[in-house]
């Protein structure tokens, strides 16, 4: 069974990084004013992936991997988009699994549950949010910050607990206490909501080119110089 559960993990992996890499957007990460940002990013991220902390008497098994640590999927998604994303938190679930002597299982597992599919939760968000709302600055921090992240987190926990709770509901350690469940998910997310928006501004503000998808043209309405 876990075998098996292997498998299909890594076959979606696969596919999921043969999607991020089958066109050209993957290749923002490497531009010379966006590369230091990446390489940063990759290194930050794999640290915070290491330090998890949990609520006082709460069983470390009973919140379906939810613990207090920064995902960082959203704010990568915001930065450079769900492709580029991607292939960053492959880089962070390589560095990590190494230094930590993971598994393969549980390096797939922390591929896709903290990486893959909060990406693309937040990457859905933003898409809502950009065709609802005006280009604005605040909408972009706002929206592709604070509310993408704290959606990251919620969409992704709430699916996990429904299929564990439909296929395993004992054998992975699920606490029937949904109240301590639900109470420690929105810390969670109001946690990375808050982080993400905080740092997406941040970078916005005082470090511009580390954030391509930011466009100054069309969120503070600045006139392109004519072209000599």
């Amino acid at each position: 069974m876990n075998m098996d559960m292997t498998s299909i993990s890594l076959v979606i992996s696969g596919l999921v990084l043969f999607w991020a890499f089958s066109n050209d957007h993957w290749r923002v990460l490497i531009r010379p004013q966006v590369i230091n940002s990446v390489l940063g990013g990759i290194l930050a991220l794999g640290l915070a992936w290491n330090i998890r902390a949990y609520l006082p008497g709460m069983a470390v098994d009973a919140l379906i991997g939810l613990s207090f640590q920064f995902f960082g999927a959203s704010l990568l998604v915001a930065m450079y988009g769900l492709r580029p994303a991607i292939v960053m938190l492959a880089g962070v679930t390589t560095i990590v699994a190494l230094a930590s002597s993971w598994t393969l299982n549980h390096a797939l597992h922390q591929f896709l549950v903290l990486g893959v599919f909060p990406a693309m939760c937040a990457c859905g968000v933003m898409r809502l949010v950009g065709g609802c709302l005006p280009k604005h600055l605040f909408v972009f921090i706002f929206g592709h910050g604070y509310v993408a992240g704290v959606l990251s987190v919620i969409i992704p926990a709430v699916c996990l607990m429904i299929w564990h709770q439909a296929f395993w509901p004992t054998s992975l350690g699920l606490s029937m206490d949904l109240v301590d469940w639900f109470v420690t998910l929105v810390v969670l997310s109001l946690t990375e909501g808050s982080l993400s928006g905080m740092l997406l501004a941040v970078f916005v503000i005082y470090k511009p080119n580390w954030v391509p998808r930011f466009n100054d043209q069309e969120y503070l309405k600045i006139p392109a110089k004519d072209q000599a």
